[in-house]
């Protein structure tokens, strides 16, 4: 991906055509923003400091391929609020390199709109220091032959707290549609707490669901092999916790982005 595009925000809302942006979010100057993206081919958004954002709403136009990679580096307004509409036909993978400092909320909705939309998410967060985040990624299928994946994978330690939710929502007539939701959390400590709770909500029969949620501390075999090597106890768990969140960087090109994801999880550490 190139260096930042200039992407112009009128009274909060922007048109994107298809190719490759990169949106900076420190120079607009409203909590609510809404962008609309006339896609038809291959196209990546990266967005960054999404910090005074309350409302962040994307539309999806039909017959896209579309690739949304999402990083939070920094305290955030809470609640934050994204909003994703897609449209038939098209398929939208979103990327959440969620590393921001103290409290978060995070509320992401999904609205498969028309058959044969796809949503794809895949998100990491580290909670550490106190944190307390409650992080909820929701697909709504509200059409026929629609498919929804979600994968959060998180680290919590040093008596913080993370929640990751979501409910995975086929709707009435809804038929041929298929959701997935798993939620997997890394405890270090015992004064940590971490919570993991899919939802699963079916109004109709001939549809494919299931949701798988995993909360465990971390592996003293893997930890015993490293600090038996001679490495420390802080840097083996720092090199547990890197491998355990690296796969959220597939989902950033630019190699400026993958080193500035790398050094956020070695600094909340």
């Amino acid at each position: 991906m190139s260096e930042l595009n200039k992407v112009v925000f009128n009274k909060g809302i922007c048109n994107i055509a298809s190719g490759s942006h990169a949106i900076d979010f420190l120079d607009v100057k409203t909590n609510k923003v809404t962008i609309n993206l006339e896609v038809n081919s291959n196209s990546d958004i990266l967005l960054s400091n999404i910090k005074e954002i309350k409302t962040l709403t994307i539309n999806v136009e039909r017959n896209s391929t579309l690739t949304l990679s999402f990083l939070l580096r920094s305290t955030l307004i809470n609640p934050l609020n994204i909003i994703i509409n897609v449209k038939g036909n098209s398929v939208v993978t979103s990327y959440f390199a969620e590393f921001s400092k103290d409290d978060l909320s995070l509320d992401c909705q999904i609205n498969l709109l028309e058959e044969n939309a796809s949503a794809y998410v895949k998100l990491a967060s580290l909670a550490s220091n106190k944190d307390n985040k409650n992080i909820s990624v929701s697909v709504n299928h509200i059409s026929a032959r629609t498919y929804g994946k979600v994968d959060n994978y998180g680290v919590c330690k040093d008596n913080s707290r993370l929640l990751f939710a979501g409910t995975s929502h086929i709707y009435e007539k809804s038929i041929k549609s298929k959701t997935e939701q798993n939620a997997k959390i890394m405890v270090f400590d015992e004064a940590s707490n971490a919570i993991a709770k899919p939802i699963l909500k079916i109004d109709e029969n001939d549809i494919e669901a299931s949701h798988a949620a995993v909360v465990g501390k971390i592996n003293d075999e893997h930890l015993f092999y490293l600090t038996s090597r001679g490495i420390s106890e802080a840097n083996a768990k720092e090199l547990i916790t890197f491998g355990y969140l690296k796969p959220i960087l597939e989902g950033f090109k630019d190699q400026t982005y993958r080193d500035i994801i790398s050094s956020l999880i070695e600094g909340r550490m």
